[in-house]
């Protein structure tokens, strides 16, 4: 038999409270009020617990609990209920004939009827309820008036954030109930209610996720971040991506993917919730305040998996080269976790720039910016022996001079911090080639395919004979010039540019095409270029069209799906298609187009 007011009960609390995490001040609240004779509407952002504090208090104070979903299929028949259609057909209407619905349900069992989502009820549904929240009593046709028991309340949520297929909640409604805010727990609570609901033995990964979670919250692109819901999400993938085994940054980033871009709403449409997650994710982990290495359930987990033993730099090496041919992720993983290996990466000469080169998207920004450093080394040494430390495109040398450059000779001094520089020389050679490297800077060329763009950059800038200068074009949908032609620039500020630069946004080729033919043909050269791409023609003009408006295009292409319009450009551009599995393969048909320039 249920109290007239079982939420009066002193000790009421201390038993819905052992059930939850925090929630003290939530659950006095919701309890005075029931406990009052009052309904409540609870306003709050998914994921917050209201259920759970509902469920808790209905069980703990012995009250029959009735959930109801709000929607817009929720009609005033389907929350009241109905007479059975057949019933009444064969023996016409009669009280045993009705099937309540969940309030009459609630009235009739003095239960806590919870709605979820109430905004998004029918306005003529929401109506239904005026009488039974005021009265505690509603009239049926056919039937006759039930009245509630003692304990009868109901208690409404609903998301302040969503503004699609909501309803508007009518002044009547709202005058009979009393409202409280519910928003999201501090971290501390959430780390333990995911632990609690996941079971996992991965205090790191449960940290990480709530950490995402949270962080979702505050980003600038975010009107509605992800509740604990998508921290629990994220852990349970999480651990079944790992199995018996160890748990990988690319398991990471799937399962932060999967569990929180679902759970989000994002202010700016043009954006995707996924570069949002991935976002955050890495900035977390950036920290490095999340070690897998003896953790809890997590053993072996260690980031340096695989990278070598201590004390054997050489092998260490040799071991992230390999792996970052299949695992590019782990591999930066074990370079971020200890970056003196870079200096062993310097060392392996084309196979060490190979391996710095995949890892080098996915390092956290400090690492990136060492990592940044050795290859601008890398590159520079090895298009220098690449040339057998020929000439620098322009400028000329004392075998064809008319006069020493004393502006340029200058402008080298001044550049080289007081090192020793060789002079610049007017050249009398008659006007040869140059080249413009239009590199592609969208968002599906980041690490390895830029570190590319700036070999070739250097390998141009060290072409020798045959090519006088070279210019160096970025673009996405716009064009940015990183070298322009007859500007003098050391190659290792060039190649530091390529390096430098963001991935993101559209491939507008047809526009770079354009600007690079442009720019030669102002300078008075035929129209020449080396274009790096992987030739995802995201946006603009048939880039086919632009193609062969050039006496040579030759195209520098990466593995890809777009392989076939690779070839296309280059062979409406009458130029070769360099296709490049590794910065190996590239640098030996590199060094053989640019010897028969």
């Amino acid at each position: 038999m249920v109290s007239s007011n079982p939420y009066a009960d002193p000790r009421l609390l201390e038993r819905v409270l052992r059930r939850l995490v925090g929630r003290e001040r939530e659950a006095r609240a919701v309890l005075a009020a029931l406990a009052a004779g009052r309904n409540v509407l609870l306003q709050g952002p998914p994921g917050t617990s209201k259920s759970t504090l509902l469920r808790a208090i209905a069980e703990e104070a012995g009250v029959p609990f009735f959930l109801v979903e709000g929607s817009a299929d929720l009609t005033p028949q389907k929350l009241i209920g109905t007479f059975n259609p057949a019933k009444v057909v064969a023996e016409g209407f009669k009280p045993e004939f009705f099937e309540p619905g969940p309030l009459v349900q609630a009235m009739q069992s003095g239960g806590l009827l919870y709605i979820e989502e109430f905004n998004r009820m029918p306005e003529e549904a929401m109506n239904a309820l005026i009488r039974a929240a005021e009265d505690r009593e509603i009239a049926i046709p056919r039937l006759g008036a039930v009245k509630a028991g003692e304990s009868f309340r109901i208690v409404c949520a609903m998301n302040p954030y969503d503004d699609v297929g909501t309803s508007r909640v009518s002044r009547a409604l709202l005058d009979r109930f009393v409202m409280l805010r519910v928003d999201y727990q501090s971290r501390e609570e959430e780390v333990e209610i995911v632990l609690r609901r996941t079971g996992s033995r991965r205090r790191w990964l449960v940290e990480l996720a709530v950490d995402a979670a949270r962080a979702t919250r505050r980003h600038p692109a975010v009107k509605m971040g992800a509740s604990v819901r998508g921290a629990i999400d994220m852990v349970l993938i999480a651990e079944q991506l790992a199995g018996d085994g160890a748990l990988t940054l690319d398991d990471l980033k799937l399962a932060a993917v999967m569990a929180l871009s679902p759970k989000i709403w994002l202010k700016d449409a043009s954006r995707k919730p996924e570069d949002v997650v991935e976002e955050v994710l890495n900035e977390l982990l950036e920290r490095g305040a999340y070690r897998w290495a003896g953790d809890a359930g997590g053993e072996g987990e260690s980031p340096e998996e695989g990278a070598g033993a201590e004390g054997d730099p050489e092998g260490s090496a040799r071991r992230v080269i390999e792996l970052s041919e299949t695992a590019p992720r782990r591999a930066a993983l074990a370079v971020a976790s200890d970056p003196t290996l870079l200096e062993g990466l310097a060392k392996a000469g084309l196979k060490g720039l190979d391996a710095i080169a995949r890892v080098y998207g996915h390092l956290p920004s400090w690492a990136r910016e060492r990592a940044r450093a050795y290859a601008r080394e890398l590159v520079v040494e090895l298009a220098r022996g690449y040339a057998g430390r020929r000439r620098l495109a322009r400028g000329g040398g004392p075998e064809d001079a008319v006069d020493v450059d004393v502006d340029g000779t200058v402008e080298r001094a001044l550049e080289s911090c007081a090192k020793p520089v060789e002079p610049a020389f007017f050249s009398m050679k008659r006007r040869g080639r140059a080249y413009a490297l239009v590199v592609d800077r969208s968002s599906s060329m980041a690490g390895f395919k830029l570190v590319l763009g700036s070999l070739v950059g250097a390998m141009l800038a060290y072409a020798g004979e045959g090519v006088d200068d070279y210019c160096v074009l970025a673009f996405n949908t716009e064009v940015e010039a990183i070298k322009r032609l007859g500007e003098r620039r050391d190659v290792e500020d060039v190649v530091d540019a390529i390096l430098a630069l963001e991935a993101e946004g559209y491939t507008d080729i047809h526009k770079a095409l354009l600007a690079a033919r442009g720019e030669l043909l102002s300078a008075g050269y035929e129209p020449r270029a080396v274009l790096v791409t992987d030739a995802e023609w995201t946006a603009g003009e048939n880039p086919l069209l632009a193609a062969p408006l050039f006496r040579e295009l030759n195209v520098v292409c990466v593995p890809t799906k777009w392989l076939g319009f690779a070839k296309a450009l280059a062979e409406a551009g009458g130029g070769r298609l360099i296709f490049a599995r590794s910065l190996e393969e590239a640098f030996e048909k590199l060094r053989n187009l640019l010897v028969q320039s």
